[in-house]
């Protein structure tokens, strides 16, 4: 793909640049939990990929906060394998 012949999706002007190309990106907010930023982008390479920023409050303290992020980042892990499994399929 030449760096000027954009898929459909893409948002354009400063959001693509270097060769990638990236949609405008999409925020879901769930009230009192946190918000992820997505963002799906056309690499240099040709391979499509989704960008993920996050945020979430922490309810605990201590102990308590520690276990809340380990199973945060447990469960985005179970994501990413099921998706890696349902691309592959």
């Amino acid at each position: 793909m030449r760096p000027y012949d954009h898929p459909e999706w893409c948002a354009r002007g400063h959001r693509c640049g270097l060769g990638e190309h990236r949609a405008h990106p999409v925020v879901m907010e769930v009230d009192g939990v946190g918000k992820v930023l997505l963002t799906r982008v056309l690499g240099t390479n040709g391979r499509e990929r989704m960008e993920l920023t996050g945020s979430a409050y922490v309810t605990g303290k201590g102990q308590a906060a520690r276990r809340q992020v380990d199973r945060t980042l447990r469960g985005f892990a179970d994501v990413l394998s099921n998706e890696a499994s349902l691309a592959r399929a």
